[in-house]
């Protein structure tokens, strides 16, 4: 019997500036990258809530999509990296879906959790959001992910009114 799908929400927060800690080692995402992120969303994915089962092929794929615009148009400019140790220990990923943006994907690998990388990423990507006038940063949420939901709340997302999300399905 195959389990139910997740069930996902849909966040918004208003793009406000707020202080956050510059990071010398954060940068746009570059076309060398999707390795390395893909290697980054399968390791920080695996094994949580949101691991679905994909090997780090479906990974790489995913990975293309997003920079090829299937989940909306690539928001390079206000995505970042967060390198450490030699690679790629976080990352912000943003699109611009159904005219607003997006975050695509935040993961961090587990060794480098609960440091604020996420956090920052976050709301560095908020702060140049607002600096070109966009209102606001929607992202989805899986149901029982806490942490995330706590992260989230605290900077300030909250339930758009057209929860629960789906996702629609990138054509194969």
């Amino acid at each position: 019997m195959t389990e139910p799908p997740a069930r996902r929400f849909l966040l918004v927060a208003p793009a406000q500036r707020r202080p956050v800690r510059d990071d010398v080692l954060a940068r746009p995402p570059v076309p060398q990258d999707p390795e390395e992120l893909a290697q980054l969303l399968h390791t920080a994915y695996r094994g949580t809530i949101d691991d679905e089962g994909e090997s780090l092929d479906d990974t790489r794929a995913v990975v293309a999509q997003l920079m090829a615009g299937v989940f909306g148009d690539w928001l390079a400019s206000a995505s970042e990296v967060v390198e450490r140790d030699g690679r790629i220990a976080a990352a912000t990923l943003l699109t611009l879906w159904q005219g607003a943006p997006f975050v695509a994907f935040t993961a961090t690998l587990p060794s480098y959790q609960r440091q604020g990388l996420a956090r920052a990423g976050l709301q560095r990507a908020i702060n140049r959001l607002a600096a070109g006038d966009e209102p606001c940063l929607r992202l989805v949420v899986t149901e029982g992910n806490a942490r995330a939901v706590a992260l989230y709340e605290s900077l300030g997302f909250v339930p758009q009114a057209q929860s629960p999300f789906t996702w629609p399905r990138p054509a194969a």
